[in-house]
């Protein structure tokens, strides 16, 4: 069907193997010269450099018939597309990776591209492009890509080569009547660069790690300490082969696993580890570090223009925030942050003794840091859309930077940078990934860290694809290819990292042995041996068979289902003797582990009676096939034609005994009586069964050890003197028996009934107790009186986490666990978690903990149990969740059925807030409940003796709505909030010409609203210089920031504000019902914009 030709690049002889292909023949044959002239120089050593050619005939068959097919040199193909059913899919597939060891070494980097052609004529082809441009001959379109093959990655390449519906058509039949597919038949070609990794070079040493391996952390936990997980990153990425992890490291901020996983704000990490740092600095040799690398200094100002005056304060950066929106390069962006803004006309300065002052405002920087982080401002506050969004526009960064221009005096020394590492994002403002671009030396390569993969890249990788605004820049592109229509796109820098020219040597530092601590230096070499080890072990894993010995004393000890517990969560894992064999060790190896054995147990072995444990299809583990020497091994093996003597290696010994549970030979082994007569049976009417007794006073199963049924026809009756005994009960004590099916099966037995009849067979469990019948007063826990309601417990028991819900943690309650019953009642459950909070059951709410209806209130019903709380909303139906949040309220929970909560402040005056209260209401309440209930809480009113009260809503600091005492207050919203003010009779009534207008306060935008709003008057013929003055008055305005106020007139929707001129009678316009008076003025608390899915804010508990 196929057949392959491979040749070096150039003619040159090929390389005697190739990681990728090996084992194949080389024949001499023309290569498509364009193919290689596609791949980009990345400026690093090429080791080999080859292409291959495979002919496929019969394509339509090929196409119809497989759904796949390799090339012999592994080319990968899928004739019908990978993901999509029209498209032509090819990878380039290692032959090496698949074979190598999963933790080892192993790979390869390559580059490559891949080519459609048609067989006759080589001009005629189609490759597959990562830039997707199309050439100017238009019969091409390339994809040149790079890879680093390893176990995990073996196969790289493109899954939309070409669209199905082209291979039969020409490619350009303006000039020719070539397709790809002709004489069904095609050629695919591959043109591969292998390069020399690098990546070695990757490891560099900085002042800022040498000063974190001083911090003391001898005493530490590596989860517990951010110091010490930093000093065991930084020495396994100077020492190990392996890869890094960093589950430790996130562990030691104080994350779990969704916080790792989710999207954080690196400017804000960035910052947060550093002042973490700094702190653990404290005290020690290296203390200063941090702020002598990373901090520079700034000074705010304003300068009077007229008079001598100015007011400054210098403060400490740690990286600078530059505007993106607007600026085209860091320059723009820095002569934008120096700027100075002019204060005069209605904004001009109060200076202190001056007076109001012409004035301009600014920023001008001190010092520079030795290393300098520049966060772009590609996320912010659209004030038209009311939300974050990200700016994508195009922004260049330079790859060298001087700062002297910006300096407040002009330095002694030249501030000039390189550019260490650009960190990209990728995604928008609910969610994307984070890569980074690193130079490790000032003047060497690049390379791409993007998770677990680090790949040596272009300079314009790290420049123009990283500027933002058009897909690509056309530098990256050969000079006869046609760069297609740009479109923005989502992945742009977010972050630059320079440094200073004369730092560097003294930042990359060497590193000595005597730099890391003598414990730290212990403590990993210990770690690595143990890794060693263990990897030591899983590389030998399969010569050898792993046996678990379950003794009788181990069984005691097991409170749960079956004998033992291997590996379920429901009860405790059961401790048991563990060691492996080698496989190729026979039986007779067996037995004299089997006779040192019974010498550790001070019995002769021919006293042990060894049962394999085979697991059943209920799920339980059972005694199986009992030998109690190697000749009753061989009698059982014999029944199988492949075994044969005492020499049958302990794998087929696995296969046969414990093949359902998995790789470990499990055995049960018991001291038999002297003189026991039980042996193994096949096919008679004996039986061994295994007892346990449940004692109901103390709440405690227990082993109490085996027994032979020489015919399985005999009563369960019969047994009672054994049952006794082993129990230590007096004789004739009532019994009651019950068979331990499953853990949700405990079938009580009669005793009249024979073992046949009760279908009990070899290894089943004899579970009983004594019949409590008028004993009830001795029963430790009436909840679990019988064996089977002890494990119906076990076995619907669930560890629920209780947490004080977000937003109540000032009310200083634990978070605690509680192993409590899936179907204990909705009011049993409060009553198990009052107690243990001290609290009133009545007065606790809980809340879901996970899925789609978070934090969502469980509305209790009478039937309702534990396993419904936990389930509340769809999606916690599907995702099994054991968290639950709590609060205490001041009332009864079903209080909340008839009435709820309004959020209600009182408004002085002059704008002074008394509040806001949470008031608990009726739901059909009028205005002048709301009213009374407040007095309650407040007292005495101030109040004029003439005024009225009146209530309000408000949502986002506008007024909704207006009540009078008689309104019901229904339809409230959880964002509504309610004011309560006094209102003057000559406020309240307008005389002619006058009217009411609503006023709110905003910052910059009226969409940045802040402060209380209110319903004021104006009045006929007044003019605003009156008007604003009493503005001011309702609003308690000083006499600066009066000055600096800005008044508008707001239309509906917020759209152009129209300035408000002394000259305006404001009573004279023609005000709508959402028309405003809005004033331009900082609120008391800077208003922090963040979107509801950008995660919470960074903190590391360490």
């Amino acid at each position: 069907m196929a057949d392959t030709q491979q040749q070096p690049a150039n003619g040159a002889p090929a390389p005697a193997q190739s990681a990728l292909a090996i084992n194949t023949a080389i024949v001499q044959v023309p290569r498509v010269a364009v193919l290689s002239e596609m791949l980009p120089s990345l400026g690093l050593e090429v080791e080999a450099e080859f292409s291959f050619r495979w002919t496929v005939d019969k394509w339509a068959a090929t196409a119809k018939s497989t759904k796949r097919l390799f090339s012999p040199e592994r080319i990968l193909l899928f004739p019908s597309g990978n993901q999509q059913s029209d498209t032509l899919s090819v990878f380039l597939d290692s032959v090496d990776a698949p074979g190598m060891p999963k933790d080892g070494l192993w790979h390869i980097c390559v580059q490559f591209v891949l080519a459609i052609v048609n067989y006759k004529d080589e001009t005629c082809y189609r490759s597959a492009s990562k830039f997707k441009a199309l050439s100017n001959s238009s019969h091409s379109s390339f994809l040149a890509a790079q890879h680093r093959f390893n176990p995990y990655e073996a196969d790289w390449g493109f899954n939309h080569l070409v669209k199905l519906n082209q291979l039969l058509i020409p490619l350009d039949p303006t000039k020719s009547d070539r397709s790809l597919v002709e004489d069904d038949k095609t050629v695919f070609i591959v043109h591969m660069r292998v390069l020399k990794d690098v990546t070695g070079f990757l490891w560099h040493n900085y002042l800022s790690r040498k000063a974190t391996y001083s911090i003391p952390t001898e005493h530490d936990l590596p989860t517990k300490s951010i110091p010490l997980a930093l000093q065991r990153v930084f020495y396994l990425l100077q020492h190990s082969d392996s890869p890094v992890g960093t589950t430790e490291l996130t562990k030691s901020f104080g994350w779990d696993a969704m916080d790792s996983f989710m999207q954080h704000d690196v400017q804000e990490f960035n910052r947060v580890l550093q002042e973490n740092l700094e702190t653990k600095m404290v005290g020690t040799t290296v203390e200063g570090v941090i702020r002598n690398l990373f901090v520079g200094k700034y000074k705010s100002y304003v300068r009077c223009l007229d008079v001598e005056f100015e007011s400054s304060r210098v403060e400490d950066f740690y990286d600078i925030q530059l505007n993106v929106k607007g600026k085209m390069n860091v320059t723009e962006s820095f002569q934008d942050y120096v700027s100075t803004e002019m204060l005069d006309g209605d904004n001009k300065y109060f200076a202190e003794n001056f007076g109001l002052q012409r004035a301009e405002k600014g920023v001008t920087f001190v010092t520079f840091p030795p290393v300098l982080f520049l966060q772009l401002k590609r996320f912010e506050y659209d004030v038209e859309h009311d939300c974050m969004v990200k700016i994508n526009d195009r922004y260049e960064y330079p790859a060298t930077l001087n700062l002297d221009s910006f300096l407040e005096q002009k330095p002694i020394t030249p501030q000039s940078y390189w550019l260490y590492g650009v960190l990209v994002h990728t995604g928008n403002i609910t969610g994307g990934h984070y890569c980074a671009f690193l130079r490790p030396q000032k003047n060497g390569n690049w390379f791409k860290f993007d998770d677990d993969r680090v790949t040596p890249c272009l300079p314009s990788e790290v420049f123009d694809d990283n500027f933002g605004g058009g897909n690509f820049s056309s530098k990256f592109y050969p000079s006869n290819v046609v760069v297609p229509k740009q479109s923005n796109r989502y992945t742009n820098a977010y972050m630059l990292i320079y440094i200073r020219d004369r730092d560097t040597d003294s930042i990359f530092i060497s590193l000595e042995d005597a730099d890391v601590q003598e414990h730290l230096r212990k403590r990993m070499e210990s770690e690595q041996s143990e890794a060693e080890k263990k990897k030591k072990e899983r590389e030998e894993q399969h010569l050898y068979v792993n046996i678990k010995v379950v003794l009788e004393e181990h069984a005691a000890k097991h409170r749960g289902f079956d004998l033992c517990n291997f590996e379920s969560r429901t009860s405790p894992i059961t401790e048991v003797l563990s060691f492996r064999e080698l496989k190729e060790r026979t039986l007779a190896d067996f037995k004299a582990g089997i006779k040192f054995l019974g010498e550790s147990l001070h019995v002769p072995p021919d006293r042990l009676n060894i049962w394999s444990l085979v697991g059943r299809q209920n799920k339980t583990i059972r005694p199986d096939c009992k030998f109690t020497s190697m000749e009753d091994v061989l009698s059982s093996l014999r029944l199988f034609p492949f075994f044969a003597d005492s020499h049958t290696g302990m794998e087929e010994i696995r296969e046969k005994f414990s093949k359902a549970l998995g790789t470990d030979l499990r055995l049960f082994v018991e001291i038999a009586e002297p003189n026991d007569k039980s042996s193994p049976q096949h096919g008679d009417k004996s039986i061994t069964i295994f007892l346990k007794y449940y004692d109901p006073t103390t709440s405690l199963v227990r082993y109490v050890g085996s027994l032979f049924i020489p015919n399985k026809t005999s009563k369960i009756s019969d047994i009672l003197p054994v049952l006794w005994k082993r129990a230590s009960l007096p004789a004739k004590t009532r019994l009651l028996v019950f068979e331990e099916v499953k853990p949700d099966m405990i079938d009580e037995l009669s005793l009249r009934q024979s073992f046949a009849k009760a279908e009990i067979g070899d290894g089943d469990i004899i579970l009983y107790q004594r019949d409590m019948t008028g004993l009830e007063a001795q029963i430790e826990d009436e909840t679990i009186g019988t064996a089977k309601q002890y494990f119906d417990q076990m076995h619907n028991r669930n560890t629920i986490i209780f947490k004080p819900k977000p937003g109540t943690e000032t009310k200083s309650r634990p978070e605690l666990e509680l192993v409590l019953h899936k179907k204990m009642l909705y009011d049993d459950v409060l009553k198990k978690l009052a107690e243990k909070i001290g609290a009133n059951p009545h007065k606790i709410q809980v809340f879901t903990g996970s899925g789609l209806m978070s934090n969502m209130a469980v509305r209790r019903h009478d039937k309702m149990v534990l396993q419904d709380m936990l389930n509340v909303g769809f999606y916690n139906q599907l995702v099994s969740s054991s968290v639950l949040y709590y609060e205490e309220l001041d009332v009864e929970v079903s209080e909340l059925e008839t009435k709820r909560f309004l959020t209600v402040s009182f408004v002085e005056r002059n704008g002074n807030e008394l509040g806001p209260y949470s008031l608990l209401v009726p739901k059909n309440a009028t205005a002048g409940d709301v009213i009374k209930k407040l007095k309650t809480h407040i007292g005495e009113l101030p109040v004029h003796q003439k005024a009225d009260l009146r209530l309000y809503e408000v949502i986002k600091h506008k007024i909704q709505k207006f009540y009078s005492n008689s309104d019901t207050v229904r339809d409230v919203t959880e964002m509504s909030t309610f004011y309560v003010e006094d209102v003057l009779p000559e406020d309240s009534k307008l005389r002619k010409g006058d009217a009411h207008v609503h006023v709110f306060s905003y910052n910059g935008h009226p969409t940045r609203a802040h402060g209380i709003p209110f319903k004021f008057p104006l009045r006929k013929g007044e003019l605003f210089s009156a008007t604003r003055e009493r503005l001011s008055a309702r609003i308690d305005m000083s006499d600066a920031d009066a000055s600096k106020a800005k008044w508008f007139i707001i239309p509906s929707g917020f759209s152009n504000p129209i300035p408000i001129v002394e000259s305006d009678v404001l009573a004279e316009k023609n005000f709508g019902p959402y028309d405003y008076i809005g004033v331009d003025r900082p609120g008391k608390f800077d208003r922090t914009v963040r979107d509801v899915n950008a995660g919470k804010g960074i903190k590391m508990a360490n």
